[in-house]
């Protein structure tokens, strides 16, 4: 967790850094079960120029050049931004005349916008449009609070987004899902990031409209930006490991909001410097499940009931595994162990069976290290036990050893089925 840096009162202005956490069990891919990229529509919703690049950059040039068709709605024109540079510092709203609303920097900005578009691969922008009124919603500005927390502005218009109704907001953005019918939707967490008002409005409008769609216009995922990293969030993570140069050029096009260093750094107007990340994270905001899918199986256990799941479930087939594990079948020379196949069988589907139902990589090993332990205490609790012997002279030892190795090569056999055919399904 990032804390903001003070300078005398003035706390520095926050915002979280990207690829901060990685979960253990992040999938690397925001496309649905089995999709391709190539054939796959992505909607990328975002509350003004240059949010693109800077938050999703890397994401949406990944997948352009995979041959997704990478689309972008973007909510504001951004008028009420503070400007870099000289030749339009005139249109900054720190020093423009208050009844200036900001058309001309909007204009500025959208010529911005068509370039860093082109330099991600984008397919097709378009702005939201107010539903029953002309024109676009404005940008409502922000300011900075006394925690270096971003707040809403004082002198917000009326037109704004984020004084807009939240019905209408949503319809514009359900229109735009209608049109494309996108498998993919990316927004904002419903932090917004940094706390941008106009950003939280967006996640809050792009919820909405998920219910305002019929059904067969729903994208199958929906994920936001990973703001402030927390370990404790169960949503599914995903991470992108995307191109940071073509993000930096993305974000240079950006010129009267951003300024790009000659390393891998940037920074806005206020100068607090910020890395430029290849690496970008999103959570899962919302899942359509196909015709044929459980929904129930959309979302992972949680992590206590992981838990008790996959320990109880090793207990139980540790005892049964260890009661005929040692069943024999002798013939002429040799012997063949049909006990200790079937417990080993039995400690395989144990593992599968638990990736299965908790969704959790985690949670997978957990019946084999519960097994493993119960059985070890049945070898070393009584020296005369006759559970388990491992004794490599005699068959039934033999047995027994191949017993408590097997499970711990069961586990692992059953972790990599897992991870390649059951939990790669969230991937």
């Amino acid at each position: 967790m990032t804390t903001p840096t003070t300078h005398g009162s003035h706390p520095e202005p926050f915002y979280p850094e990207q690829g901060e956490y990685i979960a253990p069990d992040a999938v690397r891919t925001l496309l649905p079960v089995g999709a391709e990229a190539a054939g796959t529509t992505m909607l990328f919703i975002h509350a003004h120029p240059d949010d693109e690049s800077t938050s999703t950059g890397a994401t949406m040039s990944h997948y352009a050049r995979a041959g997704a068709r990478v689309e972008l709605l973007t909510m504001s024109r951004g008028e009420m931004g503070e400007v870099i540079g000289d030749e339009h510092a005139r249109l900054d709203v720190r020093t423009r005349p208050s009844h200036d609303t900001g058309d001309e920097l909007g204009h500025v900005r959208e010529g911005e916008l068509n370039d860093a578009c082109r330099a991600l691969g984008v397919r097709g922008h378009r702005f939201a449009r107010r539903n029953g009124a002309a024109g676009f919603f404005r940008d409502s500005g922000m300011s900075w609070g006394k925690h270096g927390r971003a707040e809403s502005a004082s002198n917000a218009a009326d037109d704004c987004l984020s004084r807009a109704r939240l019905k209408e907001s949503a319809a514009a953005i359900a229109e735009v899902i209608e049109e494309l019918r996108p498998d993919v939707v990316v927004s904002y967490d419903v932090d917004g990031g940094y706390g941008h008002p106009d950003h939280r409005r967006t996640h809050e409008a792009t919820i909405k409209a998920l219910h305002m769609l019929p059904a067969h216009a729903l994208p199958v995922l929906v994920w936001g930006v990973e703001g402030e990293a927390d370990p404790d969030d169960e949503r599914q993570q995903a991470v992108v490991d995307g191109d940071a140069a073509t993000k930096k050029l993305a974000m240079a096009a950006h010129q009267t909001q951003v300024t790009v260093g000659e390393d891998m750094t940037f920074h806005y107007s206020n100068g607090v410097e910020q890395k430029i990340s290849g690496r970008e994270t999103y959570r899962l905001l919302a899942r359509v499940p196909h015709d044929d899918e459980d929904p129930s199986e959309c979302e992972p256990a949680g992590p206590v009931s992981s838990s008790v799941t996959g320990l109880s479930l090793g207990l139980i087939v540790g005892f049964i595994g260890t009661l005929f594990h040692a069943s024999i079948g002798y013939f002429s020379g040799w012997y063949l162990p049909w006990g200790l196949v079937l417990a080993l069988i039995l400690v395989l589907s144990a593992t599968v069976w638990t990736a299965h139902v908790t969704r959790r990589a985690w949670a997978t090993v957990l019946p084999g290290v519960s097994a493993f332990i119960l059985v070890g205490f049945f070898v070393y609790a009584r020296s005369d036990s006759l559970l388990v012997i491992p004794n490599p002279s005699v068959a039934i030892g033999q047995v027994g050893i191949a017993w408590v190795l097997g499970i711990v090569a069961m586990t692992l056999l059953g972790e990599w089925i897992a991870n390649r055919h059951i939990l790669r399904s969230r991937r």
